[in-house]
């Protein structure tokens, strides 16, 4: 006792500043102007038991109303607050969980005046395991002048968790959004599962992928009145004309004239007479013959 005392003398100077200190932030936060407000408190489920899962609507969070120094107040406002419930040991079934005053750590001064929901219910069932395939959600459109042409999910199939219940019957499951108004090129695209309101879960976390191929977008043109040349010998035509379709891309096909494409036939060795040849036309690079009408015509060479 008589150390303790003793030990009273030492740093007199730093002791005393410090007492003024505790007492003078206990002066100002006592008689501070007091708030109100409400605090968003996030809900988190904690040791779900194996075999076992959720299958009832748990909030997301609940809204408790705090009455407390303005200092305070504002920083909790400002920081990440959170609930735990913790289902270690839980058995299937319907469980009550009460909320009140004491269930939040709060700063000393903050008064809870009120709690939405003050109590939770969560239901815990038996789960199945099941192997579904994974099938990709495309939302948006790509530029002008482009097309997907295949998209694969990696992996396609996974493994998945859940109440009997919603797996019964459950075949599929789609990807996340994925926004191709986003997409210039081909592109493996990092997704997710959606799992909407279902209460299922991946058995073992693995990357989702979608790998989507893009590539320009095709089209078709027909082209009337493109004329139909004949050699190397002259040779008098019916018809003179024919329609020619092409395709390839789209935007190739689009400033596509008729007078790009060149129809003819090949009068190479013939005798005089009429003789039925069919039509060819020469096409700009990257665009393919789709159909020639007629695909024969009449050339009459004279003697």
């Amino acid at each position: 006792m008589k150390n303790w005392l003793a030990s009273l003398g030492h740093n007199r100077g730093l002791k005393l500043l410090a007492l003024l200190l505790a007492v003078s932030l206990w002066f100002a936060v006592g008689t501070e102007e007091r708030t109100e407000t409400t605090l968003n408190v996030a809900l988190e489920l904690a040791n779900v038991p194996p075999n076992l899962a959720v299958a009832s609507e748990v909030p997301a969070a609940v809204q408790v109303r705090v009455n407390g120094p303005g200092s305070l107040v504002r920083k909790l406002t400002q920081s990440r607050l959170a609930h735990t419930l913790d289902l270690a040991g839980y058995k299937a079934g319907r469980h009550n969980f009460a909320l009140g005053p004491k269930s939040f750590s709060l700063p000393q001064g903050v008064m809870v005046t009120r709690i939405q929901p003050n109590s939770l219910k969560v239901t815990l069932v038996p789960t199945i395991t099941r192997v579904v395939q994974v099938q990709p959600r495309l939302e948006g459109k790509l530029p002008e002048g482009l097309e997907v042409k295949t998209v694969q999910v990696r992996p396609p199939l996974i493994t998945v968790t859940g109440p009997a219940s919603e797996l019964a019957d459950l075949k599929f499951l789609n990807t996340l959004p994925i926004d191709l108004g986003q997409l210039t090129e081909s592109a493996a695209v990092p997704t997710d599962v959606d799992f909407k309101n279902l209460h299922l879960s991946l058995k073992e976390q693995v990357p989702i992928l979608a790998e989507i191929t893009i590539g320009s977008k095709e089209a078709s043109r027909t082209f009337s009145g493109v004329p139909v040349t004949a050699g190397p010998r002259p040779a008098r035509l019916t018809p003179a004309q024919v329609a020619v379709t092409v395709q390839g891309p789209a935007a190739a096909l689009k400033d596509l004239i008729a007078n790009d494409l060149k129809a003819s036939v090949d009068t190479k060795n013939l005798p005089p007479g009429k003789h039925r040849l069919n039509v060819s036309v020469n096409l700009p690079e990257g665009l393919t013959l789709a159909k020639v009408q007629p695909a024969a015509v009449t050339a009459t060479v004279a003697k």
